[in-house]
């Protein structure tokens, strides 16, 4: 029987334009989806294995110590002190409160944000595939599989690796509902939207950028409506969350850590590290890291750094279908502009460099456009940029991993020396409150005497040395122990840690002293009669 006039070809599927008159993206033959899945099959185990390698490259430092902690508690207790003391929303809590069932060693902690990791490199290669060709998408995922940034990210026992993933999976959702037009894409973008807001508080900077990409459009201005009741059903569902979230942000800017001197040169260094962070880690030429800050900027930095400028600016040239490249640069450029403005204009430290790992993703698509839109004139100069992109990517996660700067925080160190010299009777005192769930989480010896002192307010200077006085006698304080061990960490108040020090002085005298990067072991005893 012959085919109907205007009937599909045998082996292949059509797809209706949608009322925009954009296409939602065509509908592969078996060969040509074998093709397009090839790389995620080669990239995955690649992913896996880089960041296994480095999963326990550094010591849990307090934010992931925090995390455990909150996740060990009953619900109830860890939502109070989620609210309480941390800046950030609880659905990741929740999360890694059920992962623990799989155990508490760090890898295994550290293992769930490899997974979000890990999982980001599909609705990339989704959004790839949005871009045209074959080449986009396949570099994408290589590049965000191997990128320095997304790996440090997932291998810390924070919220950032699960943040990225709802957000390339949400703007993937919306570009989907934007080209179609279909109610379910509406409802499960909200849905991840939704999600977004209670695994972190960043991802609401995301939605000026999906505001931005719809309304810039004609076509797509149709479906500003649906963003819109999409994304109030969205804060709808956030609105139990809504009394403590302003709690807590309206609390970051008081405390000491996120206030410093801001100006429009720090502002614009600050930029600089975030692009040279999310193009292959930073760290060189003086460029800030993933926890270590840079120093002033340099001439060389920007010529190393213009290349990956321009190879993005590349990207964004190429439409793409449904204008897939506009939705990628607004959500990656638009929360970094309003954290740098929120910064400068605040003084209040919002820009930390590392918090774009959220927008990796999208970094490593607009990169491997770029080079796509190369390829079409070089191949062989398309292959050695991605080939200098992969090898500079490695070549800073070695670098980093085994400079000390960058493995701040021993607190496992710390914790095994003083077990190891341990005497029945001694005394600990920790400096600030931090250190004390960071500390105990690797110290298995019971202790008699334990003492944990707060710090005092950061905006009265006067009080610092007050603070110390006001303390009772050493000996008081630790009940007359023979000998007691004051482990100090960052970050307190300038000169409280040596005034704590002096003030157990006039008691004690000090027998050593060890520096495990940024946690001070002091060993005092009490003088012989």
């Amino acid at each position: 029987m012959g085919r109907a006039l205007g009937s599909p070809p045998t082996g292949h599927l059509w797809v209706r334009r949608g009322a925009t008159g954009e296409q939602p993206g065509r509908r592969f033959a078996p060969r040509e989806w074998s093709r397009d899945l090839f790389p995620i099959l080669v990239v995955i185990p690649i992913a896996v294995v880089v960041r296994l390698a480095v999963l326990n490259a550094r010591s849990l430092w307090f934010d992931e110590i925090f995390s455990i902690t909150a996740a060990r508690l009953p619900w109830s207790d860890a939502l109070r002190l989620i609210s309480r003391s941390d800046p950030h929303p609880p659905l990741y809590y929740l999360l890694l409160k059920l992962w623990l069932f799989l155990g508490q060693d760090p890898a295994v902690v550290r293992g769930l944000s490899v997974l979000f990791g890990v999982l980001a490199v599909l609705p990339t290669w989704a959004l790839g595939r949005a871009l045209g060709g074959h080449l986009t998408p396949a570099l994408a995922v290589l590049f965000l599989g191997t990128s320095t940034l997304a790996i440090q990210a997932s291998v810390e026992a924070r919220m950032y690796a699960l943040v990225a993933l709802i957000i390339v999976t949400s703007s993937w959702l919306l570009w989907h509902a934007v080209a179609g037009r279909r109610g379910w894409w509406w409802a499960a973008y909200a849905a991840a939207m939704a999600a977004g807001f209670y695994a972190g508080y960043l991802v609401l900077l995301v939605v000026p950028a999906h505001v931005l990409y719809v309304g810039t459009n004609q076509k797509r201005r149709l479906s500003m409506g649906p963003l819109l009741i999409s994304l109030s059903v969205a804060l709808l569902v956030f609105v139990p969350w809504l009394s403590a979230a302003a709690g807590q942000l309206a609390r970051v800017p008081t405390e000491g850590i996120w206030r410093g001197e801001v100006t429009l040169t720090s502002t614009l260094e600050n930029g600089l590290n975030m692009l040279a962070l999310a193009s292959f880690g930073g760290y060189l030429l003086g460029l800030g890291g993933y926890l270590v800050e840079g120093g002033r900027w340099s001439p060389l930095q920007l010529l190393v750094l213009l290349p990956f400028a321009v190879l993005v600016g590349m990207g964004k040239r190429s439409r793409g279908r449904g204008g897939a490249g506009l939705l990628l640069l607004a959500s990656w450029v638009v929360p970094i502009v309003l954290l740098l403005a929120a910064t400068l204009a605040s003084g209040v430290y919002w820009s930390r460099p590392r918090l774009i790992a959220i927008g990796q993703p999208f970094f490593a698509l607009l990169l491997a456009q770029g080079i796509s839109v190369l390829a079409l004139r070089s191949r062989r100069a398309a292959a050695a940029v991605s080939i200098g992109v992969l090898a500079l990517n490695f070549l800073v996660l070695g670098l980093t991993t085994t400079d000390p700067r960058y493995n701040p925080y021993d607190w496992a160190g710390a914790a095994r020396y003083v077990e190891a010299h341990w005497r029945s009777g001694d005394a600990l005192v920790f400096y600030p409150h931090t250190g004390r769930l960071a500390f105990g989480y690797y110290f298995p010896l019971p202790v008699e005497t334990s003492v944990t002192l707060y710090p005092p307010s950061w905006r009265v200077p006067s009080t610092r040395t007050e603070w110390a006085q006001s303390l009772p006698p050493a000996t008081v304080l630790v009940r007359g122990a023979e000998r007691a061990w004051l482990i100090l960490s960052t970050p307190t108040p300038p000169a409280t840690a040596e005034a704590l020090v002096e003030r157990f002085a006039t008691t004690y005298r000090q027998i050593e002293v060890l520096d495990f990067r940024q946690v001070w072991v002091l060993l005092f005893e009490k003088p012989p009669r």
